[in-house]
């Protein structure tokens, strides 16, 4: 099972739980000037089939 996190900005990553989180809090920070804590990042993703695999991070 792979996480997904789509901000509000378009901006979309989608990985393990691990990665997910690293390009959350890199993307808030380079895109936003925002700090997200591993929290704040898991009460935002959503669950999708490995099937569903494609790119870690796209722009």
């Amino acid at each position: 099972m792979l996480m997904e996190v789509t901000c509000r900005c378009g901006w979309t990553t989608r990985g393990t739980k691990a990665q997910v989180v690293a390009n959350v809090q890199a993307h808030g920070r380079s895109a936003h000037q925002t700090e997200l804590t591993p929290a704040e990042v898991r009460a935002i993703w959503r669950a999708v089939p490995d099937s569903a695999a494609g790119p870690s991070a796209k722009n």
